[in-house]
């Protein structure tokens, strides 16, 4: 799974850190992840390259819909399995409404004194749309933000809206194309139409 010849596993972290920090601080831009996902071969390179730099012993994942994914994830980074207020949430397919529901229904938020002990949720995409397709509103945009994000991709952010986190708590979302490219939706940002 991964091209050992080609990974670095400092530099490439560090690398693809700096380009979560970048997605996170600029929320609906999309970043191009392509240079470090094509150190992996076989499905979900980029989900990969997340959890090698996001996880460790100390973090807990739920790979909602793969269980051999989080056998992997499990395997390379000694993080534990779990559903129930997992750190790291990743959905590696397209699934249903009541799917997303029960995410929700396990993700956790983190406290007002603990905000930072939230879940973060590495969500698959086909692609990102051209055009912008929603309005984003909140912190890191000046004004609004036009985001060109897919109906479902829309349905994981207006799902979370409604849960109505106070703040500062809440959960953050990164959408993640096939094609290597991700985009950061904060817990405080929302769309609009």
């Amino acid at each position: 799974m991964i091209k050992e010849s080609v990974f670095d596993e400092v530099h490439d972290c560090q690398g693809s850190f700096r380009c979560l920090l970048h997605a996170i601080s600029n929320p609906g831009e999309i970043v191009d992840f392509q240079e470090y996902a094509c150190k992996f071969e076989g499905d979900h390179c980029i989900m990969l390259m997340l959890a090698l730099t996001l996880l460790d012993k100390e973090t807990s994942h739920w790979v909602v819909d793969n269980k051999a994914f989080s056998r992997t994830l499990t395997e390379l980074t000694y993080s534990r399995p779990t559903e129930e207020k997992a750190g790291f949430i990743f959905i590696t397919r397209t699934c249903s409404e009541a799917v997303i529901d029960s995410v929700f229904a396990e993700a956790t938020p983190g406290s007002l004194v603990e905000p930072h002990t939230n879940s973060i949720l590495m969500i698959a995409v086909d692609d990102f749309e051209q055009n912008g397709t929603c309005t984003l509103k909140g912190p890191g945009i000046k004004e609004l933000k036009a985001a060109g994000l897919s109906t479902y991709a829309r349905m994981w952010i207006s799902k979370r809206d409604r849960m109505e986190y106070e703040y500062p708590e809440g959960v953050d979302i990164f959408f993640v194309s096939a094609k290597g490219a991700l985009m950061a939706i904060p817990r405080k940002v929302k769309m609009e139409g």
